[in-house]
């Protein structure tokens, strides 16, 4: 008898929780599951750990290939939709095995090219940084780079079900790659500094990302200043003297702003402050081993590569002497950190 009774209440049971999903047996009554995937965008691979991605993204290209490396799919979005924290983007994909590869932050007219926007395979995914040439046949970049940012996600399983519908949302972290440096020269006696008297450049060869945001060895070139201002402070009276004991009454400064692609740890990354009327070198540094003096103790837990990734901002301050030498006594602030160098070390 409850054999009776198990055997009538087992369609029963299944046909009732087939109607409680909405979906599962395929009947006049009955819809099929649909399967329903999106990607979330996040950025917080920064200093500070916190998403920023609705403030600092404003488009975004991604592409999915298949477990035969294929592409499956590919999607794109731009403007005020990026800046609302529920943004997603829907993914009209089968259930299956996909890599996932972003690229973030292309605008009209910006420098940064993408090989293709069709690939046939995620390794054809490379980016560049248009150079110009100037009439030595030097290479260099002096525009303002808008943010360039990278994500990757491979084996990522997209589910589905016979039974339920399903949403599933799948989260891509990105990397930003760009960063912006700015340089300030400094009279330590106060008088004016001429523009035209300094040029400042970073020399490297960053200028090819690969698919997977590998820096690519290409020919060095020069990222120049794409903004230049000249600044003046009165002084609080009696709060600074020069070498001879005389009041300082105002500070001159020279600050230089300039645009990067990727940084590398243990790359020769030069930065140069050239003095233009006798067409010397007054500064000349490696610039990732200054920045990497300044990692301090609280950014420990990172690797260095992991550091110059996470910052996305550097500020550095050189004091400069009467006859416009650096004043290494003073040393260099970088991101509000000094560091003095050896006194007997030329620079």
């Amino acid at each position: 008898m409850l054999r009776s009774i198990s055997r009538f209440l087992s369609p029963l049971l299944i046909g009732a929780m087939a109607l409680m999903s909405g979906c599962g047996l395929v009947t006049e009554d009955v819809e099929p599951c649909t399967m329903t995937y999106q990607l979330k965008f996040k950025y917080d691979y920064n200093i500070l750990e916190a998403d920023a991605f609705n403030r600092q993204v404003h488009s975004v290209n991604v592409w999915a290939f298949d477990s035969q490396g294929r592409l499956a799919w590919t999607g794109s979005e731009a403007g005020k939709a990026l800046e609302s924290p529920d943004y997603v983007m829907k993914a009209e994909l089968a259930p299956g095995r996909y890599d996932f590869l972003a690229w973030c932050g292309f605008s009209t007219g910006d420098p940064f090219k993408l090989a293709t926007y069709t690939p046939s395979s995620i390794e054809e995914l490379k980016v560049t940084l248009a150079t110009l040439g100037d009439g030595d046949g030097k290479l260099y970049v002096d525009s303002e780079l808008p943010g360039l940012f990278h994500g990757l996600l491979e084996d990522v399983t997209l589910i589905s079900s016979e039974t339920e519908h399903v949403v599933q949302t799948v989260t891509l972290p990105l990397m930003k790659d760009t960063k912006t440096v700015r340089l300030m020269l400094q009279h330590l006696d106060g008088s004016p500094i001429e523009q035209r008297d300094f040029s400042v450049t970073i020399t490297d060869n960053n200028q090819h990302l690969d698919w997977n945001n590998d820096v690519m060895d290409g020919p060095w070139f020069d990222y120049r200043p794409w903004y230049v201002n000249y600044g003046q402070v009165t002084m609080p009276e009696g709060s600074r003297t020069d070498a001879s004991g005389r009041a300082i009454t105002s500070v001159a400064s020279l600050l230089f702003e300039m645009s990067t692609s990727r940084l590398r740890a243990g790359h020769n990354t030069v930065l140069t402050v050239h003095r233009n009327w006798d067409d010397r070198d007054i500064i000349r540094i490696p610039l990732i081993d200054y920045l990497l003096l300044v990692k301090g103790h609280y950014n420990e837990r990172y690797s260095d590569q992991e550091y110059l990734d996470r910052m996305d901002e550097f500020n550095l301050v050189f004091f400069i002497d009467a006859d416009s030498n650096w004043y290494t006594a003073a040393g260099i602030m970088i991101n509000n950190w000094t560091i003095v160098p050896p006194q007997d070390t030329e620079m």
